[in-house]
């Protein structure tokens, strides 16, 4: 397997000779050994933590049936969260059943080990032994087959699409200073459908998320700018999350940027790098950001400022961008630019915050682009929001299942809303606009009281 590094050297150790060395006991043990590991290791070279490798390799070998329930139990194996109305006894006995029911003895109380070592979960459970979030982020960071984004790798030999290769990670990271590759690299890579949905971008972004330290401090700003300059390309609704998952790629990106800056910069120099970068930042993305910026210092009523240290940059940086923002979304309402934009409404509302004419500019577009059908059903599509709820009742749901909602409360400072109305009225009635009969039976039900 190579030369280890030195932060990787005990744990291997620790499994080589709690799970490996008591294998081996004659020469045919290790020829066959080494020999299955001739074969296996160079398809995952890089890929996945060699320790958990090697062990897992032992048991393929030789504990094929514990094994094989690892490879079926990946939900269970990787997922550390615990219910406190669970049974602990009984969680320990359905583990005990499912991976050492076939050993007895000496061997069973070492292959427990050897299991708890490669999962922890299983620590958890067999010995109360708890561990938090921070370190599931360097479980995965470090590649190891108790993360659920790294998983499948060790059982299939392969990489796929699910994550991101060590090859490409690391080529990523050494070129972060070169914005136009980073660019490229995320524009291809929201092109590629990964088999359990969603795209190859988000996997980057992730994966930047965990490795941030790794990137050099001097090229935090190109790679921001690269960033924020694809943003709006690919927060893409293939990767945004469904039923109770919050996330987006537009999340990934707010996280991925304080993971970088986090711990590193002082706030006048992170505030400088995120003022350079916002330059060339795409308009949906800029606004998010410079909300995000502004409302350190001025949070919704009842809630407190953060505290200087921990905001995204200074005051007279946050008001910057909103004035850079209200002067971009001036210019896209003159160039068309924001006619064809995803984040339209939330642009809208921004556009009317911003101006000093009471939205009488804003009012002026809406109006002007009314007197069109595309106009009404883009207007239209802005306006509508889904969501997910689950029934509670009797039974209960037992999944999610998608709601539609019209998003008109408000609407006064944008347009006129009568005029909205009926022109949404009429061209849903021509019965070619299946996007504007959605907002219109949505906006009908809340009228009812019957919101979804």
């Amino acid at each position: 397997c190579g030369e280890l590094p030195e932060d990787r050297v005990l744990r291997f150790m620790n499994l080589f000779y709690e799970g490996v060395a008591p294998e081996m006991r004659t020469p045919r043990d290790v020829a066959r050994f080494t020999n299955s590991l001739a074969v296996t290791w160079p398809a995952v070279a890089g890929e996945v933590d060699p320790a958990d490798f090697v062990a897992l390799e032992v048991l393929r070998l030789l504990h094929p049936d514990i094994y094989r329930a690892i490879r079926q139990s990946k939900d269970r194996l990787c997922n550390l969260t615990r219910n406190d109305r669970d049974d602990g006894r009984a969680r320990a006995e359905e583990y005990e059943n499912l991976l050492l029911r076939s050993s007895e003895g000496v061997q069973r109380e070492r292959l427990r080990r050897t299991l708890m070592r490669i999962f922890p979960v299983l620590e958890s459970v067999w010995s109360n032994m708890h561990y938090g979030v921070d370190f599931a982020r360097q479980w995965a960071a470090e590649r190891r087959v108790c993360s659920s984004s790294h998983f499948d790798a060790y059982f299939r030999f392969a990489i796929g699409t699910e994550v991101l290769s060590a090859t490409e990670l690391d080529a990523l990271i050494a070129k972060a200073s070169d914005a136009e590759f980073v660019a490229a690299e995320l524009r291809r890579a929201v092109t590629v459908t990964r088999p359990s949905g969603g795209t190859k971008a988000a996997v980057i972004l992730d994966e930047l998320n965990l490795h941030a330290e790794k990137v050099d401090q001097a090229h935090i700003q190109p790679l921001l700018t690269a960033l924020f300059e694809v943003a709006d390309e690919i927060n893409v609704e293939e990767d945004r999350g469904g039923g109770f998952s919050m996330a987006s790629n537009d999340l990934r990106l707010h996280w991925l940027l304080r993971s970088l800056t986090r711990n590193r910069l002082s706030l006048n120099e992170r505030s400088a790098v995120y003022v350079a970068a916002c330059q060339s930042a795409s308009l949906g993305w800029l606004a998010s950001f410079a909300d995000s910026a502004w409302t350190d210092y001025h949070p919704r009523e009842g809630s407190a400022p953060e505290p200087e240290e921990k905001c995204l940059t200074t005051a007279a940086d946050a008001e910057a961008l909103r004035k850079l923002l209200g002067d971009r979304i001036a210019d896209a309402a003159k160039n068309g630019a924001l006619f064809g934009n995803q984040d339209l409404a939330y642009l809208l509302y921004r556009w009317c915050d911003l101006s000093s004419d009471d939205g009488t500019a804003v009012k002026a577009w809406t109006t002007f682009h009314l007197a069109s059908d595309e106009g009404v059903k883009k207007l239209a599509t802005a306006f509508t929001a889904h969501g997910w709820s689950q029934g509670l009742g009797g039974l209960g749901d037992l999944v999610a299942r998608r709601t539609t909602r019209a998003q008109v409360k408000g609407l006064e400072r944008l347009m006129d809303v009568a005029e909205f109305r009926r022109r949404v009225e009429e061209v849903a009635l021509a019965g070619d606009s299946p996007e504007v009969s959605e907002f219109l039976d949505a906006w009908r039900r809340q009228e009812g009281g019957e919101d979804e």
